[in-house]
């Protein structure tokens, strides 16, 4: 399906780690969505080694574009057996919408290839102290966030709806923002 140019997300809290379940079901209902997922070593039965298998990474929560109408998107969210709920901003009680651009920025830092990314909660991302910073160099270029330090190791910050993505970077790739 094609993605529209000003089409926004909606960050969905599951319960009971069934993420990838609803994901199926709202891939069945044909509304695109998107499970953080990482490389994780995990013994299969019948396996005498760890396997390298896709797991998510920050269980219960999914991210769904919004490709439809709003009331179309909560019929079907209405419909699905799996209890969840779309995240709402504290102060306007509105849904909280992530634009496209900063879903772009979250999916690149949550390629399941790249095996460097740490993932927080958002608050303490915002607890942590950092300069804000734009990527200049690498395969991030253009993703902008915060540069925080830890002893001699430089980590840049993303914080998005309920989830905060840390990656270890060099400072020489960043450019402090104006």
């Amino acid at each position: 399906m094609e993605q529209e140019k000003n089409s926004c997300w909606y960050a969905i809290r599951t319960f009971n780690c069934k993420e990838i379940k609803i994901s199926n079901y709202l891939a069945e209902k044909g509304l695109p969505n998107f499970v953080p997922m990482t490389y994780s070593q995990r013994f299969i039965e019948g396996k005498e080694k760890p396997q390298k298998i896709l797991v998510p990474v920050v269980h219960n929560y999914l991210f769904l574009q919004k490709t439809q109408p709003e009331s179309v998107i909560l019929q079907a969210l209405q419909e699905c057996p799996i209890p969840m709920s779309i995240i709402k901003d504290r102060d306007t009680n509105q849904f909280c919408e992530i634009s496209d651009s900063e879903m772009a920025e979250f999916r690149l830092l949550c390629d399941p290839q790249f095996d460097s990314s740490i993932f927080v909660d958002s608050e303490e991302v915002e607890a942590k102290p950092g300069k804000e910073v734009i990527i200049i160099r690498g395969p991030f270029k253009g993703v902008s966030g915060k540069l925080y330090r830890v002893r001699n190791n430089y980590y840049f910050i993303k914080a998005f709806v309920g989830i905060g993505v840390m990656v270890r970077i060099s400072r020489w790739y960043c450019q402090v923002k104006p």
